[in-house]
């Protein structure tokens, strides 16, 4: 069992980690849902989610060098917080009134620290409590996704359904108190400052840190999850976009269909701890493998449920498979990763995955027209694609003399 202190340390880190997260989970659902109540279009607002999403994939490998050999660590999260409160604040001003480029500018500005708090979030928790075990450390850090799933999208919900002189704004205002609020935390969590010794020379220090980047391909373990999991998450954006729709059809609100988020958050919080107090026998490999084409099976009964009350039910299933692939993946990355480049390779891989959703998110505003019917449908086949494809690319083992882990 880990000393107070450490319990009071590993207590600050998922504070933040679930203020914050709870903020990025919530944000896309209320653009959705401003842009909704303003008369726009899911596809406009599927487009300002995508503006988010695709710059934080591009940018999070860099953002992930750059702390991999910032000396106060905690100041670049601190600027990342406040930096996205802005820009949620300025998105719920400007929707509805402003240029949609406008609206796609201003959420590209907040893509470019979106991945702070994510993988790089991640990656600061072996330092802050080097004493605890991984198991249980990375256990309290998939919770925080998913306490920050469910809080995210189901006070937006809330406060779309209850806000009745403006139904949207106040969707976006509470991202903005999430995010101020995970700014309050933030100087509890102890997160010791690095010396010169722990920073690389200066000339090579980025370009070397890219080409660690190779540890994806030299480890299979890593290729496969990594592979697997981003693809996955094209199909993910489906369910963001289609809840609202499906709280319209099914029980006239969508905000009702914005709780169903929550629903999936809930479930994926079960598994968590369930898995936490009986682990799964296989190893993590297999379980990204077979959590995922559950996760297709889960889509396409969704896809097709006939009330909404059944759509819950279904939704917490999904939840429920999604902790054991996420425990899974982050098990591997933890694995693989060599200590000098541990924010990089955890970074680039959520901006994979980031940049996974912006594409999933442009694709659902293509066919988001067609109902939410086929766009989980959509979903359910990108799921079982990504284990087929990841299969294929990353079946081979190493070759000989390429180590998995420099």
């Amino acid at each position: 069992m880990p000393s107070g202190s450490s319990a009071r340390r590993l207590a600050t880190y998922a504070a933040v980690g679930s203020l914050a997260r709870a903020a990025n989970a919530g944000l896309p659902t209320a653009i959705i849902l401003g842009v909704l109540a303003a008369g726009g279009s899911a596809s406009e607002g599927s487009l300002i989610v995508a503006a988010v999403t695709a710059i934080a994939g591009i940018v999070g490998p860099l953002v992930g060098a750059l702390m991999d050999r910032a000396v106060h660590p905690r100041r670049g999260y601190a600027l990342a917080i406040l930096c996205l409160a802005a820009c949620s604040a300025a998105l719920s001003i400007g929707v509805g009134s402003w240029p949609l480029g406008l609206l796609m500018l201003i959420a590209g500005v907040a893509g470019l620290f979106h991945p702070m708090l994510t993988g790089a979030w991640s990656a600061q928790l072996r330092r802050v409590v080097p004493d605890v075990a991984p198991a249980r450390a990375y256990s309290v850090d998939v919770a925080t996704y998913n306490v920050g799933d469910i809080v995210g999208p189901a006070i937006v919900g809330i406060a779309y359904v209850y806000d009745a002189q403006t139904p949207g704004a106040a969707s976006l205002e509470v991202v903005v108190i999430l995010y101020l609020l995970a700014a309050l935390v933030l100087p509890l969590v102890p997160i010791p400052s690095r010396t010169a010794a722990e920073i690389p020379d200066e000339p090579q220090r980025l370009l070397h840190s890219v080409r660690e980047l190779s540890v994806f391909w030299h480890s299979v373990s890593l290729r496969r999850s990594t592979i697997i999991s981003t693809l996955a998450f094209v199909g993910i954006a489906g369910l963001v976009i289609g809840a609202p729709l499906m709280g319209q059809d099914l029980a006239g609100d969508a905000g009702i269909g914005a709780l169903l988020l929550a629903v999936v958050a809930a479930g994926a919080l079960l598994g968590s701890i369930t898995f936490a107090r009986r682990p799964a026998r296989q190893g993590p490999g297999t379980i990204v493998v077979v959590t995922t084409l559950g996760l297709g099976l889960a889509f396409a009964a969704l896809a097709v449920v006939p009330t909404m009350p059944l759509a819950f039910v279904v939704a917490a299933i999904l939840g429920f498979l999604e902790a054991p692939q996420l425990s899974a993946v982050l098990q591997v990355r933890d694995r693989e990763s060599p200590a000098h480049v541990r924010s990089l390779v955890f970074v680039a891989a959520t901006s994979l995955k980031t940049g996974a959703f912006a594409l999933g998110s442009v694709l659902a505003a293509a066919l988001v027209e067609l109902g939410w019917r086929p766009l989980l449908l959509g979903s359910a086949v990108i799921e079982i694609l990504a284990v087929v494809i990841g299969l294929l690319i990353a079946g081979r083992r190493r070759p000989a003399g390429r180590p998995g882990r420099p």
